[in-house]
């Protein structure tokens, strides 16, 4: 889904970074390429919270106080999820990054739910979303996709309610 979608229910994006600088550092440190439509639109929308409930992670983010450096979240998650699976693998059906296949945390809820993006296991297959809310929920769609169909109601997931909004939260470091 092209991110201008986004313009007519969030307003204009707020930054409109440079996907080429923005990107590069985070991941050559990590050994992931992410897909291009959720780097288009972290990179325009910046980091911030979408209806004041999802909190979206920037890889130039602020770390600290306000800040929502995306790297700082994925150390969060991997700690977390790491000790949850050690505990109950049988709740923790997927591995978390840095873990080899692991998906990739990219948002957090106020109630501190993740949404990932899950790696393609094969050739020609492409990335999906998944969803922990106490339990996992996959949907075999664009992260892109997926917001949009959150923010229209169109999923059976309550992670987003009411009218789309995006405000930004902290700043990018240059």
């Amino acid at each position: 889904m092209d991110v201008s979608m986004f313009r007519e229910i969030l307003g204009p994006p707020l930054l409109g970074g440079d996907l080429v600088s923005d990107w590069r550092d985070v991941e050559e440190r990590s050994l992931v390429t992410l897909p291009g439509d959720y780097k288009e639109f972290i990179s325009a929308y910046g980091p911030g919270v979408i209806n004041g409930q999802l909190y979206v992670f920037h890889p130039k983010g602020e770390s600290g106080g306000e800040g929502l450096r995306l790297e700082v979240l994925w150390e969060q998650a991997a700690n977390t999820y790491s000790e949850l699976a050690r505990e109950s693998p049988d709740l923790y059906p997927y591995p978390v990054h840095p873990e080899p296949g692991g998906c990739i945390p990219v948002a957090r809820s106020i109630s501190g739910n993740h949404v990932f993006l899950a790696p393609p296991v094969d050739r020609g297959q492409q990335w999906s979303v998944i969803v922990e809310m106490g339990g996992w929920a996959r949907f075999p769609m664009s992260f892109t996709d997926f917001l949009w169909k959150v923010l229209h109601d169109e999923l059976e997931i309550p992670l987003i309610e009411g009218e789309p909004s995006f405000e930004a939260v902290g700043a990018v470091e240059s």
